[in-house]
């Protein structure tokens, strides 16, 4: 086998209702656990609906369309999805991961379980949610949504922002920045994640995406499919939110899907201490009003988000060492969640670094 290979990538569809995650746990519940059928499709057929949208295509098709996995097809290879049905020489079955997705959801529908061994299957085995996931990893990462709000405004118009760069990640391309197919072309062979252990793979040191039916990926309706494990995300608590800005915990990313996924994607999950003050002098500067307040659970969801495990606890030792003032409080709005160490009087303060206003 050629080290550099290429792999058909099959339309990302996921889930439609994006906010609906357990679409695909559900479905995988109706199963039993040693059927075979001839298609992925029959599956959906017979689990989901029998209804066709023309003489070809049967509408179950969708919800199936992303549940096998790497494939090779006569002369190439095919990624479908993320391998939560696997082919035999039979005919396709509930996988491992499949199986244990399913019991899972079966067990406790409504807890965080099932939840995040799907988050953990798309960002070891999903490649368009794996290069999203790294750019958002980076120092300083922020997603930018176009309107005021959780993916308001213009989808296509959604960026994230680096200290280098700017990626509009929900469309292909990009007529002056960077698009989503770019970023995908460079990163390919990470993006394959536990693929590049397959056997079909054996040999190989790199690999490039292509369309199933032709040459060119095709990123048709990514903006949909890309929100899916968004919602995932921020479902488990790993994503904060202010307004229209959107950034990774990296604390809370590694506590809830495992030290694996963030050596994959260079999670820390601490800082050093003496880093602690350079990088509050950095963010009180980026969070300070024009009164001088900073409002307190915005300055701890980044702390959180820079690694600093517990920021409330971080703040007080420099408090105590004389090496951190808070000059002023004050009350602000329910909006304004929980104020500096659990007291409603702190949820807008003032604090002066003193070591950095003696510089």
């Amino acid at each position: 086998m050629s080290t550099d290979v290429g792999i058909g990538l099959t339309q990302l569809v996921l889930w439609y209702d994006a906010t609906r995650m357990q679409v695909w746990p559900a479905f995988l519940a109706q199963i039993p656990a040693d059927l075979t059928l001839p298609s992925a499709t029959d599956f959906g057929r017979r689990f989901d609906t029998e209804r066709m949208t023309d003489r070809r295509h049967a509408a179950a098709e969708k919800i199936v369309r992303n549940l096998p996995g790497l494939e090779q097809r006569e002369d190439r290879l095919v990624l479908k999805g993320i391998g939560l049905l696997t082919k035999t020489e039979h005919g396709y079955t509930l996988s491992r991961d499949g199986a244990e997705l399913r019991q899972s959801y079966l067990a406790d529908p409504k807890g965080k379980a099932w939840l995040r061994l799907l988050a953990r299957l798309l960002l070891l085995r999903e490649p368009r949610t794996r290069v999203l996931v790294r750019l958002m990893s980076q120092l300083d990462a922020t997603l930018v949504f176009d309107g005021d709000g959780w993916f308001a405004g213009s989808i296509r118009k959604a960026y994230v922002e680096t200290a280098n760069v700017r990626v509009y990640v929900f469309i292909g391309d990009h007529p002056t920045d960077l698009g989503l197919r770019t970023i995908l072309r460079e990163h390919s062979w990470w993006a394959l994640g536990e693929w590049r252990a397959d056997k079909l793979l054996a040999g190989a040191t790199n690999c490039f995406f292509t369309g199933t039916l032709q040459k060119e990926l095709s990123l048709h309706d990514i903006s949909l499919a890309l929100r899916g494990p968004l919602e995932l995300l921020f479902h488990l608590g790993v994503l904060d939110v202010s307004s229209n800005k959107c950034r990774l915990n990296t604390v809370s990313s590694t506590q809830e899907l495992g030290s694996d996924i963030a050596a994959d994607f260079g999670w820390t999950s601490s800082v050093d201490k003496q880093d602690v003050e350079a990088l509050l002098h950095r963010l009180l500067a980026d969070l300070r009003s024009d009164t001088g307040y900073v409002i307190a659970s915005e300055l701890r969801r980044a702390l959180l988000h820079e690694g600093i495990a517990n920021p409330d606890a971080e703040i007080a030792r420099l408090q105590t060492e004389d090496r951190l003032v808070i000059e002023a409080e004050d009350y602000g709005q329910a909006r304004h969640g929980e104020g500096l160490f659990g007291d409603p009087r702190k949820q807008m303060v003032q604090i002066r670094l003193v070591s950095r206003s003696h510089a």
